[in-house]
Formats: C-alpha cells, structure tokens, sequence
C-alpha cells in the first residue's frame, strides 16, 4: 500500500473543472462519510469508540463551516491524523487529478527543483535539475522554502510555462536568499532504473511497486550475464501494491516463506512467492532510507531478518500498515487502515521504522556534489559476497 507523500512537482493542466464548488452541505457529506468509514473499518476498534466520536464532535462544525477546499481538507486530514496510522489520510480531488494527468504523461511544468517537508514541517530542496531555472539561480539541496510568491508553499500551485515565481529561501546558516524561477517543462522521473555497473554488478530502482514491477524485474535480471550482484534502491519507493511486492520480493527466494503477518480479527500471513530454481541467488543488498515507507520497508525487513542480503542506509519512514482506499462524494479518496502489520519476526515499523544494518548518512556535502555515500557502502558490501562466494 502506498502513503501519500508530498512532492514539489509544480504542474500547468486544466483540472480545476474536476474539482466541485465547495459548499457547506457538501462539506457536511464528505466528512460524514470519511468518519463513518474510519469508524466502520479501521482494524484497532478500541481507538474508534468513544474517542472517535469525540473528534467527530469537535471537527464536524469547522470542517462544515471552512471557507473552501484547501481549508476543508486541512481540517479533515487533522481529524484523521489523531488517529496517528499513516495508513488513514483523504486525498483531494485536485490531487487525484494531477496524480492521473501525471501517470497518463501530461506535461509538467516546474522549476527545477523538488522539495518535501522535514520531521517539523519545514520545506526542504531535495533536488536541483542540472540546467534548470533554479540551477541556475543558485538554489542548494537542503534550503527551506519559506515561501512561493509571498504565500506558504501550497502543492496545489500550477505554473504555465515562462511563468516568473518569486521564491524565498533560508540556506543553512539561516541567511535569506530572495529569486526569482521560471517556470519550464520538466523531464518526467524514472520510477524504474536499470545500470550495469563495473564488475557485472546490477543497480536497480524501484519507487513504488506498482502492476507489472515484478514482470520488469524479472526480465531485467534476465538480460544479459547473470549479474555477479544486485543492488536493490528502495530509498524513494513509497510502497505499493501488496501482490507486487510478494513477487518481487519472490525474485530473490527460491521458496515460499512469510512476507508479512497481517493483524485483523485474526492473524494472517501473507506469503513470498519463490521462484524456485530461476530465482537470483548472489550478492543482495538493499538501499532504505527515510522515504522508503510501506512496502519497501516490509520487503527490507524479510531481507534482514532471513539474512538473504543487507539493507544499506538510514532509518525507514514508518508507516507499514494495511490500507484500502474509498471513494468521497467530492472525488476525493480516503485511505482507511483496516489491518496492522508484523515483519515474519513480529516487529511492528509502524511508527518506528526499520534501522538498517550498515547505517550510512549523505551529508549536506554529499548530496549537494552528487556524492553517493549510501551506494558506495553497499557496493563495498556486495564486493565483498563476490569475493567470499568464489572461496
């Protein structure tokens, strides 16, 4: 199951006619059913009692009462909140449009750059494109965006093409860097990658693990020698769906075994597809880091806690448990969590993440010169299985 996270991609599409007039008795309808839902479904009954109602009680009347979309779902999203699963969020539907022009390939427009808020809710750069408006102008990964144009940041904000945003900054040392970026079309972001490495050792990249994954990956061991390695980067892979991520993660097994145990009524394990003879069997090794969330890091666990290969990285996001998604009467989705999750050993990540085995953290430095000190490590790592496999 994927979480929502929030990007910086800055887009110019026509989708505000999916998104409805925003009324009181509509407010009403929307958050009488995301409640109820939360209520009907949500696997821990002792926290949708009375509490629930509670929350219901003090919500209901402002949500009603918001002045339009952006405050609506702002105080939606902090009823659900206090719920405190990452698994139990509602989506806009302007949101969910910019999502499907996104996956059916529309044009993005942006400025180069891509943040995410931080622990504290602080924007941060993440990436600055070679060449773009924002290179150009100087921007440096790990600023904090205060502001886009006089305003907070808002992921609703869609450019045109040449438009001029006026975009202020605090670097690292607290100084404010006041620029002016242009908007432009932005290359659309590999969610699948593939590279050869020197000693015949794979990389592979994978951001969610969506249909036919597990088929890509197959086919892309498959190509060429057998690699002598393979490094599997889940660092910006936000989960997916469950059936996918059992037969990836079957890739690497020969045999079935536990994948997840599955808390409901009742204990469920869902299990690892092996692949039996044509699974990969060298080297593995695994890249997590804070935005691996979800599946990714129930799929790093299993590698972990089996000793099938070692997770390279910093500490995962936290955020495993298993949801369903709802349809709202305004377009929008809710995302309801209607099972907990346990790794095959019977630790719960939710809330705390997974530590890696070797931790590695990218400095400032590091990230700002394209170093990769997390992939190094595990290059090392996976060297290392190579030379104690031919002994």
């Amino acid at each position: 199951m994927k979480r929502l996270t929030a990007l910086a991609v800055l887009l110019a599409l026509p989708l505000q006619a999916a998104v409805p007039t925003y009324t009181p008795e509509l407010q009403a309808r929307v958050f009488d059913r995301a409640w109820s839902l939360v209520a009907k479904h949500y696997w821990d009954r002792s926290r949708t009692g009375e509490a629930w109602a509670d929350a219901r009680d003090h919500f209901r009347p402002l949500a009603v009462a918001a002045s339009d979309r952006p405050a609506f779902y702002t105080l939606l999203g902090e009823m659900l909140a206090s719920l405190g699963d990452s698994h139990v969020y509602a989506i806009d539907p302007l949101q969910i449009s910019i999502g499907r022009a996104r996956d059916a390939g529309r044009a993005e427009q942006g400025f180069g750059l891509a943040m995410s808020p931080d622990d504290n809710g602080h924007w941060l750069v993440t990436r600055v494109a070679a060449g773009s408006s924002a290179a150009k102008a100087g921007v440096e990964i790990g600023w904090e965006v205060r502001a886009v144009n006089g305003k907070p940041v808002d992921i609703d904000y869609q450019p045109t093409e040449g438009e001029q945003a006026s975009f202020d900054f605090d670097d690292e040392h607290g100084a404010r860097h006041s620029l002016d970026l242009i908007a432009a079309p932005e290359p659309a972001q590999l969610v699948r990658r593939a590279t050869r490495l020197p000693d015949n050792i794979l990389l592979v990249g994978l951001d969610g693990f969506d249909s036919g994954a597990d088929r890509w990956l197959a086919r892309t061991i498959a190509q060429g020698p057998p690699p002598a390695a393979i490094v599997l980067d889940l660092r910006g892979n936000d989960g997916g769906d469950a059936d996918v991520i059992a037969k990836v993660a079957g890739l690497f097994f020969a045999e079935d075994r536990p994948l997840v145990r599955r808390i409901e009524r009742r204990e469920n394990v869902q299990k690892v597809r092996g692949t039996g003879e044509r699974a990969y069997r060298g080297p593995l090794a695994v890249l997590i880091g804070p935005n691996s969330a979800s599946g990714a890091e129930a799929l790093a666990a299993l590698v972990d806690e089996s000793g099938r290969g070692t997770t390279v990285g910093e500490r995962t996001a936290g955020a495993l448990t298993g949801a369903s998604e709802y349809k709202l009467p305004d377009g929008g989705e809710l995302s309801v969590a209607e099972f907990d999750i346990r790794t095959p050993d019977g630790r719960r990540l939710e809330g705390v993440g997974l530590e890696p085995k070797i931790a590695v953290k990218p400095s400032l430095a590091d990230l700002r010169a394209g170093r990769d000190p997390v992939l190094d490590r595990a290059l090392e790592v996976v060297r290392g299985g190579q030379l104690a496999a031919r002994r």
